[in-house]
């Protein structure tokens, strides 16, 4: 246990949400929300199995210390520790990784500058994919053989987010340095951290299954003062046009801060964008990685073939708190 006690941002985070659960006021602390981010990154942590703990189950800050030992291992832990430490005395470059050569080409970054999205083929290896489809259909019990199992309910299953965050083959990809690498180009900055994100399972619609997720949305904080942050997935199998690609609207990104001003609120710019956009679907291939900036409308669209749709979400966080 004590491997987490030299941990100075631990106690931080916990007296947090004590007092958010509990109703009191909230401790004062520069950059709460970059920080807490930053750090639930370096130990690798899901916001949302995070944050399910701390308000439904945890009991002190022991047990919140057991839990992240249990899920991580006392050897992972001491490890994001340091990191996290080094990282607080401005020391970030000893936690990224050099990729010695440029993934994007001149094309590429144009492309990326005016449509705001790219898909770069190949860059996940097909046994990283098969390992984290195998993860997956593990944990929610699926036999791809048996499309009867497709759609039992599962509790971590919620539309076609799957709340799994933690697992070997997950973290292959996650820390996968060409991924790092892409998504340092597109930020300019080798100082970056990946975040600890969901999977996802979108089965082919039937008569008695209807897949109820496909409007096009924006999944943004308007109160962030940056709104350059760029969300992504990996194909984890072959994604046709009819297998629930991801769809968006290219070259929003570039109206994005004017149409929202004429609106009082993101859900009445939702509903008026809605009325006059269309969108693009994005098929893959297995492996292919799908990057967009967060101002794109976008959305999962309607399995119509024969197989699920896999996805691994991907994104990265600067190590700046300013």
């Amino acid at each position: 246990m004590n491997t987490l006690i030299d941990c100075n941002f631990l106690p931080v985070f916990y007296a947090y949400h004590h007092c958010k659960k509990t109703a009191k006021p909230l401790p004062d602390y520069d950059n709460y929300s970059n920080v807490e981010e930053i750090w639930m990154n370096f130990y690798g942590l899901g916001k949302f199995e995070t944050y399910q703990f701390v308000y439904q189950h945890c009991s002190g800050i022991d047990h919140f210390r057991e839990w992240l030992i249990q899920l991580k291992g006392e050897k992972k832990i001491r490890e994001s520790a340091a990191a996290f430490s080094r990282w607080q005395q401005q020391q970030a470059g000893s936690v990224t990784t050099n990729a010695p050569n440029r993934i994007l080409s001149t094309e590429q970054l144009n492309s990326w500058k005016r449509d705001g999205y790219l898909r770069i083929s190949d860059l996940i290896e097909e046994d990283l994919c098969d390992a984290v489809v195998a993860l997956i259909c593990s944990h929610m019990h699926i036999d791809l053989s048996r499309p009867a199992t497709w759609y039992t309910q599962h509790p971590d299953w919620h539309g076609l987010m799957v709340l799994l965050y933690q697992g070997e083959s997950t973290e292959s990809i996650r820390s996968h340095p060409k991924l790092k690498q892409l998504f340092a180009e597109l930020y300019d900055t080798p100082h970056i951290i990946a975040k600890t994100e969901k999977v996802s399972f979108n089965p082919p619609e039937t008569s008695t299954w209807k897949f109820a997720h496909s409007e096009l949305h924006w999944d943004i904080d308007l109160k962030k003062d940056n709104l350059y942050y760029i969300q992504g997935l990996v194909y984890l199998n072959d994604v046709p046009e009819n297998r629930g690609p991801l769809k968006l609207v290219p070259g929003f990104h570039s109206k994005f801060e004017k149409f929202i001003a004429g609106y009082p609120d993101l859900h009445s710019a939702t509903q008026a964008m809605l009325r006059s956009v269309s969108a693009i679907p994005v098929p893959g291939k297995k492996g292919d990685v799908v990057l967009w900036l967060q101002t794109l409308p976008h959305a999962a669209s309607v399995n119509r073939s024969d197989m699920p749709r896999f996805v691994q979400y991907v994104s990265f966080s600067k190590l700046e708190i300013g």
